[in-house]
């Protein structure tokens, strides 16, 4: 009886499982087969799993601003020349890198000073900042929009690496801060009696231990970013992939299988980073955090 209860326990497990799969796969698998479509084959009842007619088009729409305006009348912007993603695509990665770069440089030098200076101040600063995670993005936005069009950088880059640094900091110095507590202090000390200064010796002692916690961090920070859509929409002219995508939508009529298509570019590169990079992400959010 305890046998057959063990194995209906485990197929049940599993079965849920699966379903929690599907559930979570499916809708990006439909948004991948739709970007083979054309739009009439995508409205056609009952829905087609497989393209009867595959086709590039719709990539060529969204990489060369071509369209082929195959199975409906009209496109949608102006004439033939539709919406390409290509300066958006150029934007998110520069806007991205950027910010990840500044955000380990600047999120590790603050970590670093809280977990070696153990004052009253420091702890202050630090739960501070944390707290600061949770204030949510549409209090913050509308000052950042008068300060920036103050500043006359309200669709710059600028703009966006600014305040996406902001709200990545809180957890990039919160994990960093657990990495480097778990480093003796022992040899920084002895880096120190050698005759190396403070900066050097957290170049050259502390950063190398560390490294996986600043490989997550970076991967998480450019992932935030290159996803990240209230702050692009409000404080530049679709200047990111995520408003772009919104742009495809209009209200003569919305193109799904061309917006699949832009749907697929946009979530290839930060898929196959989290990929490649997959055990330096496990690995520097877990122990971040448990040691911290």
């Amino acid at each position: 009886m305890n046998t057959k209860k063990k194995i209906l326990g485990k197929v049940l497990l599993y079965l849920a499982f699966a379903l929690f799969v599907f559930w979570i796969i499916f809708p990006f698998l439909w948004v991948v087969i739709s970007s083979f479509m054309k739009i009439d084959e995508l409205g056609a009842v009952p829905p087609h799993w497989i393209p009867e007619r595959p086709t590039l088009s719709n990539y060529k729409s969204v990489l060369m601003g071509i369209y082929q305006g195959e199975g409906v009348h009209g496109t949608y912007g102006a004439g033939q020349k539709a919406t390409t993603i290509l300066p958006a695509l150029r934007n998110s990665a520069f806007i991205s890198v950027v910010v990840s770069l500044l955000n380990i440089i600047i999120g590790g030098l603050a970590a670093y000073s809280i977990s070696r200076f153990k004052t009253r101040m420091n702890r202050s600063i630090f739960y501070s900042i944390i707290a600061s995670k949770v204030l949510p993005p549409i209090g913050m936005v509308i000052p950042f929009f008068i300060i920036f069009r103050f500043l006359k950088v309200i669709n710059t880059p600028f703009a966006l690496i600014l305040s996406y640094n902001l709200f990545v900091l809180p957890l990039t110095i919160w994990l960093l801060k657990g990495y480097f507590d778990n480093v003796p202090v022992d040899l920084e000390e002895m880096a120190l009696i050698e005759g190396l200064t403070r900066f050097k010796a957290l170049l050259l002692i502390v950063v190398p231990v560390a490294i996986p916690g600043f490989v997550a961090v970076f991967i998480m920070s450019m992932m935030e970013c290159w996803s990240e859509f209230f702050f692009a929409l409000v404080l530049t002219d679709q200047m990111t992939l995520p408003p772009v995508l919104i742009g495809f939508e209009k209200m003569e009529q919305i193109q799904w299988n061309v917006m699949a298509a832009a749907t697929v570019i946009t979530v290839i590169p930060p898929v196959v980073v989290a990929l490649i990079m997959q055990k330096h992400i496990v690995s520097g959010l877990t122990a971040g955090a448990i040691k911290g």
